[in-house]
């Protein structure tokens, strides 16, 4: 019988974790999502947000198989989702540095990569789905990698920026996947990642009766700072979060939401100057500096 609905997942199918950010595993729950509890890390320190227990790897690797969908449509409006938070992180980049090599891990159809490719940058990208490889393959000039970023074999220092969007929040463990991020920038270099920041909504979801975080699809959820606590503790230098661009997404609550408060948070962030983040913004950009 399965124990986690709409997803057939029975309990020989979880496994427990401790916090990805400082280890410890005392933690209390904030909730319950599509079966799942949800927890914050006890520490003070920390208040790292995941979900506890978990799918095992091979259980969330069959649920990812289905992940993209096949229709042609797809890719087109994913690049209307994401056209917004692809050419500000564009514009990061490219003010920062005018050509160099980039490195996508999670890069779906490839549509920021073709926009660097367009400014002058080099590129690789990374994708474990076959369908949306496929696709890359036949529109990104630089190198496509179908596999995992956990599992491809790249050379340390050989990136001078690497991005990665609406990825982390997915991987199993953040810390490997962040150090890994750091050791493959050369020294210098910049990562831009965005992630989910949803907590400061849950009350409100809860009382919508909406999903508090997508799990178990999302397995963490990271604040300003969590982030910044795992960040330079794998090795980077310095970090920056940004209430970004607002992605358009396809679900009409979601899109209103994201519009009307990312909206609020960027005003905020303007005449605050960036020493003032407004939480109810859905999601935010980091700028790590290695």
């Amino acid at each position: 019988m399965a124990l986690y609905y709409n997803y057939n997942i029975s309990a020989g199918d979880v496994m427990s974790v401790d916090c990805a950010v400082c280890h410890q595993s005392d933690s209390r729950t904030l909730g319950v999502d599509n079966g799942f509890t949800i927890c914050k890390c006890a520490n003070p320190e920390c208040g790292f947000v995941y979900v506890n227990p978990r799918p095992t790897p091979e259980r969330l690797a069959e649920l990812y198989r289905s992940y993209y969908p096949d229709a042609e449509e797809v890719p087109e409006k994913w690049q209307r989702e994401m056209g917004d938070v692809f050419r500000e992180s564009c514009d990061w980049l490219t003010s920062w540095q005018a050509a160099g090599t980039v490195l996508d891990v999670g890069c779906a159809y490839g549509h920021f990569l073709q926009a660097m490719e367009a400014r002058g940058w080099r590129t690789v990208g990374l994708e474990p789905n076959p369908t949306a490889v496929r696709y890359a393959e036949r529109h990104v000039a630089g190198r496509i990698i179908g596999a995992n970023f956990e599992e491809a074999s790249l050379d340390p220092e050989s990136f001078d920026a690497v991005a990665s969007f609406y990825v982390l929040e997915h991987v199993i463990d953040p810390r490997q996947f962040l150090d890994k991020v750091c050791r493959v920038l050369r020294p210098g270099g910049m990562a831009v990642i965005r992630v989910p920041y949803t907590e400061p909504l849950f009350p409100i979801n809860k009382m919508a009766g909406r999903t508090l975080m997508y799990a178990p699809m999302h397995l963490n959820d990271f604040s300003p700072r969590s982030m910044r606590r795992l960040a330079l503790d794998v090795g980077f230098r310095r970090t920056e979060v940004r209430v970004g661009a607002s992605r358009r997404s396809h679900e009409i609550v979601e899109q209103v939401g994201a519009r009307v408060l990312g909206g609020i948070g960027r005003l905020v962030e303007y005449l605050a100057r960036g020493r003032v983040l407004f939480p109810y913004v859905g999601a935010l950009s980091y700028r790590l500096w290695k």
